[in-house]
């Protein structure tokens, strides 16, 4: 009793020492129900704070910033929910000793958790009434001045690169222009730029856009692309029309140094109407772009434009190596000789290496890669993801073309075998033969409508011009090549119609089964020596043999063909004869016979009176061309005829007789004739030629043989020549112009596109052993190539104010296009003219056994950025003469001991 009493008395005493207010009260007698109030409040505070961070994950995966009120806030959750879990804590473990609740440390001990609790409970009423307000949670975060970019395989890249690097760092240089075909690495190398700006920004400029101006790209969206890297809200800039988002690109682009990288431009982008002020010095700005299209380049004022090209070998190996992996290349030799097969195939296209590369990295068998190559030798688009991924990206530059005159130009060139050099004119010769080409128009006018064409292929680099060639020479890139091939077939016009076998060594021609339904039969390039049989081809347009190593063609194999227009034999050099049923090819218009082995051509030949384009030139057997053949083929437009017929051989009713000169006679006949190529043999059929004002105006081409007593050669300067030659002329002494409509030449080299021969292009003379010089050449402003050999007397090509009385006083304009020069066996020679030339597009020159040419008339400009080949004897070489050694210096990478 006394223990008990005593403790009561310490309690009361105790009790009295807590203030007795009804909040103290309640914290101790309430602890419990507002500990579990806690507890709900504590969980719905937890879920409004989950809630409130998916917003934030929401906006921040939309590219905005959490605003740092919400920020605090969370961050204030967190530390009030720890401080929850040690109260909540505190008050189980004080739950546990209830037994001892009368305690005076018990009491004290719940007065001070029920307090805590209490006061917790207000911290999350608070925390929540905040929360529970919040409107957005987050803004839009400023864009990034630059965005990096993921970069892809930069093999081979590193000279573009650091061209391009150059030029943007030139303050000369505004605007670059990055031109090449599908797949060749342009966007790869706008990205590394892209990426390489990242640290130029804040020193250099001030903020780097990027936009895509794709073919079916709106232009309003790349204006979006640019408003959305300024910064101006979505809100505001959806309600403005194109020229309000101009005006507002340009207040602040104004301000900048920007760069702008436009990507996949098809077509000329307007920068002013965009808003994007025009870079320039004063500004500082750049803009790069890339495009298939050379053209889109200049007609956007690039300053600096760059054409990427496929990979050399050296680098596409090395790109189609580390797709592969070595793992699988060094699994067996044989795979890696297949590889280096196959790589080859590609051609250097990095899209192509990368996507055929790694299609076979899980390929272990030698059948599998040998499989490999056999399919892309015979078609691109039939191997794994090359279609999908090569080659329709390809046909975007043929899908672009302007009309279809130019994309069937484009597919034509597919049927010629691969890596074939294209020889500008006698692809047009052929495109006219097919009908591509309007045969209607004056054929001059068809043939400029055919370089047009040409012109604009090679700028949307579907063409490309031939390194270390003449410009008259063109190629296709084998993928390019592949993807036309894939059109051709996939056509539904043409789909089954068009058999083509071009270059796959084939000995024997395709089944005739394989004929019978085509309308266009291409097996040129291959070692097909007969042809027998008599087809039934009643849909047969296109024959194309051409290259191939006929030898028999049977008797009754053209019997069934009624519709055939062109028919091309060229260069089957063991052909020797036509069969009889051939000329009965009553429908053919274009017939090339050219450097084949055909020794006589039939009387009947002249039944063919629908022929239009008649290629007969370097049949060098040909003996026998019957009178009245060529008379009567009325829609006759073009012939060629030169070095074809044998001069000696005398029989009667040959035009070859009498040196050609009943072939004058012959040829005066044809009204309809716009382009004529031939031989003369006499000079009396010079003569005869001379006179016919008809045969003057629709020559392109002659060739003057033996013609043996003529010492003066007078050219009229109305003539359309494209190319002369000479040869054989041993008394031939000088070869001038007679002026027509007047007599004088024109004075210092004034209007001279008036009264020179322009259109003459090529020029050979050789075995003339008493001409002295060609002073002549200076009114032939666009001849691009010149080869002299084996004339014995010539002393200088031209000279220094004697050229027809002319004075030579713009040096420029003197072979201002002359890309070739042969000098050969020319005993006498001193001089090509008597002062320097700047040889603006000379690119080769070869000098033999010329030893009296100690001087070239070079100067430290000549042939800048363009030459690339000097060959002749080192001797020769060594023992030249210079004004300046400095000179010498700058042409000696160019010699080539020969």
């Amino acid at each position: 009793m006394e223990i008990a009493s005593f403790v009561l008395e310490v309690t009361s005493f105790l009790c009295n020492c807590i203030p007795t207010t009804g909040e103290n009260l309640i914290s101790i007698r309430h602890l419990q129900k507002n500990t579990a109030s806690l507890k709900t409040e504590k969980g719905k505070l937890t879920e409004l704070r989950d809630d409130v961070r998916t917003r934030v994950d929401i906006a921040l995966r939309q590219q905005k910033h959490c605003r740092n009120q919400v920020d605090g806030w969370l961050r204030r959750v967190e530390e009030l929910d720890a401080e929850l879990d040690t109260v909540l804590h505190q008050v189980d473990e004080r739950e546990k000793e209830t037994q001892h609740y009368l305690l005076p440390t018990s009491l004290w001990s719940r007065y001070k958790l029920g307090k805590l609790v209490l006061e917790k409970l207000e911290d999350v009423a608070d925390l929540m009434s905040t929360g529970g307000h919040f409107g957005d949670v987050a803004d839009m975060l400023p864009p990034p001045l630059v965005d990096e970019m993921p970069l892809g395989d930069t093999v081979g890249m590193d000279s573009n690169f650091s061209l391009v690097w150059n030029y943007l760092c030139d303050p000369g240089v505004g605007i670059i222009g990055i031109y090449g075909t599908g797949g060749v690495g342009k966007t790869t190398l706008l990205t590394r730029i892209n990426n390489e700006l990242i640290g130029r920004v804040g020193q250099d400029y001030d903020v780097v856009i990027w936009a895509v101006v794709s073919r079916d790209q709106k232009d309003e969206k790349v204006q979006d692309k640019i408003g959305q890297k300024l910064g101006f809200p979505d809100e505001i800039w959806n309600r403005m029309g194109r020229a309000e988002k101009a005006n507002s690109i340009f207040r602040v682009l104004k301000t900048k140094r920007f760069v702008l990288l436009l990507d996949d431009v098809w077509d000329v982008y307007d920068l002013k109407e965009a808003g994007v002020p025009v870079p320039s010095e004063q500004n500082k700005a750049k803009v790069v772009l890339t495009t298939r299209r050379e053209d889109v380049c200049d007609l956007m004022n690039a300053q600096r434009k760059l054409r990427v090209n496929c990979l050399a070998w050296r680098e596409a190996w090395r790109l189609f190596q580390s797709k592969v992996g070595e793992e699988v290349l060094q699994l067996n030799p044989a795979i890696l000789e297949l590889a280096v097969t196959i790589a080859d195939e590609c051609s250097g296209l990095p899209l192509a290496l990368i996507t055929v590369g790694q299609a076979m990295r899980s390929r272990t068998t030698i059948e599998e890669w040998r499989h490999a190559a056999t399919t892309l030798r015979k078609s691109a688009a039939e191997f794994t993801d090359m279609e999908k991924k090569v080659i329709s990206l390809l046909k975007f530059s043929f899908d672009n073309l302007p009309d279809d005159t130019t994309k069937s130009c484009f597919l034509y060139c597919a049927l010629y075998p691969e890596d074939w050099y294209l020889d500008k004119v006698n692809l047009i010769n052929t495109w006219l033969g097919e009908g591509i080409l309007d045969q209607s128009v004056n054929i001059f006018e068809a043939y400029d409508k055919g370089h047009h064409i040409i012109g604009t292929l090679k700028l949307a680099c579907l063409l490309e011009g031939v390194e270390h060639l003449p410009d008259n020479f063109i190629k296709m890139h084998d993928m390019i090549r592949d993807m036309a091939l894939w059109v051709i077939s996939d056509k539904g016009a043409t789909k089954g119609k068009t058999l083509v076998q071009v270059n796959l060594k084939l000995t024997k021609a395709p089944a005739i089964s394989e004929w019978e339904k085509a309308e266009r039969i291409f097996l040129g390039e291959n070692s097909i020596n007969e042809l027998t049989g008599s087809p039934r081809c009643p849909n047969l347009l296109t024959l194309d043999l051409r290259w191939n190593d006929l030898r028999m063609i049977s008797e009754n194999f053209f019997d069934f063909m009624p519709c055939l227009k062109l028919v091309d034999l060229s260069t089957n050099k063991h052909l020797s004869a036509l069969p009889r049923s051939f000329y009965k090819l009553l429908s053919l218009q274009h017939l090339d016979l050219s450097y084949s082995g055909i020794k006589e051509l039939s009387l009947e030949l002249r039944n063919l009176t629908k022929l239009k384009f008649l290629y007969v030139n370097n049949m060098e057997e040909l003996r026998v061309l019957p009178q009245q053949v060529l008379s009567n083929l009325p829609m006759l437009k073009r012939l060629d005829l030169f070095h074809s017929g044998i001069s000696d051989q005398e029989v009667d009713g040959n035009v070859f007789s009498g040196g050609n000169e009943l072939l004058v006679d012959e040829l005066e006949c044809l009204q309809d004739l716009q382009a004529l190529s031939f031989t003369v043999k006499s000079e009396h059929a010079l003569r005869r030629f001379s006179r016919s004002g008809k045969l003057r105006s629709v020559t392109y081409g002659l060739d003057i043989e033996l013609c043996r007593g003529t010492t003066i050669l007078r050219l009229q300067s109305d003539m359309r020549l494209s190319w002369v030659q000479i040869g054989n002329c041993s008394d031939l002494e000088e070869v001038a112009i007679d002026w027509i409509g007047g007599s004088e030449a024109p004075c210092n080299n004034r209007n001279l596109s008036a009264t020179c021969l322009v259109p003459l292009g090529s020029l050979i003379i050789k075995n003339c052993k008493v001409l002295v010089h060609l002073n002549w050449l200076i009114w032939v402003p666009n001849l691009n190539s010149l080869e002299i050999a084996n004339c014995e007397a010539m002393e200088k090509l031209i000279g220094h104010g004697d050229a027809d009385g002319a004075e030579i006083t713009d040096e420029s304009s003197v072979f201002c296009n002359l890309q070739t020069l042969k000098l050969n066996d020319l005993p006498q020679l001193e001089n090509i003219c008597s002062h320097p030339l700047s040889f603006v597009s000379l690119r080769e020159i070869h000098v033999f056994d010329c030893p009296k040419l100690k001087k070239l008339p070079f100067h430290a400009n000549s042939a800048k950025d363009k030459i690339y080949n000097i060959s002749g004897q080192k001797a020769w070489w060594d023992g030249l003469q210079w004004d300046d050694m400095a000179i010498k210096s700058t042409f000696d990478p160019y010699f080539r001991e020969h």
